[in-house]
């Protein structure tokens, strides 16, 4: 990590939903927040953030269990997701804390793995998730829609690897 940079990494609340939109490149997923918010308050997932002097550097958020087929054992494995870190911050870090916080929430909940899905066109990601241990299971079409801030039904087609890792 950069010399000096102080990171704090801690649990989101609903205060933090205006940052996560982060300047509003990602307003459009403000209702999945509002229900990961009310999940992870119902104990069902986990959202971490990451601050760099007061601003939120990046998130990851951790569904607790999963039905993933692909997968050894949905049940036990914390899959992460919505995991991004703000292009100022990248490459100082900050992504492999949250990734091994992230971890250890799971890990301290007896989750014995972790899952993460990477885009097909994005190997920095990759080679990030590889380093940190986990191993691509399989792939995903990554086929999905959501209803957005302004109530419009859109749907989203990523490819995307998935891994795995054994905690």
């Amino acid at each position: 990590m950069a010399e000096g940079l102080v990171v704090s990494i801690r649990t989101a609340c609903e205060q933090d939903l205006p940052a996560m939109g982060w300047d509003g490149e990602y307003r459009r997923f403000r209702r999945l927040y509002q229900t990961a918010i009310a999940e992870a308050k119902m104990g069902r997932r986990v959202i971490l953030v990451a601050e760099v002097d007061g601003s939120m550097a990046g998130q990851v958020f951790v569904q607790l269990g999963t039905s993933m087929a692909i997968l050894r054992d949905g049940p036990s494995t914390g899959y992460f997701y919505a995991f991004r870190v703000r292009p100022p911050y990248r490459n100082r870090g900050i992504g492999t804390r949250l990734i091994q916080v992230a971890e250890s929430e799971a890990r301290g909940r007896r989750y014995r793995y972790a899952a993460i899905s990477v885009a097909k066109d994005n190997p920095r990601a990759r080679m990030l998730y590889e380093r940190l241990g986990y191993q691509v299971v399989g792939e995903d079409p990554g086929e999905w829609s959501y209803v957005d801030d302004e109530g419009q039904l859109r749907s989203i087609r990523e490819p995307a690897y998935v891994l795995e890792k054994q905690l």
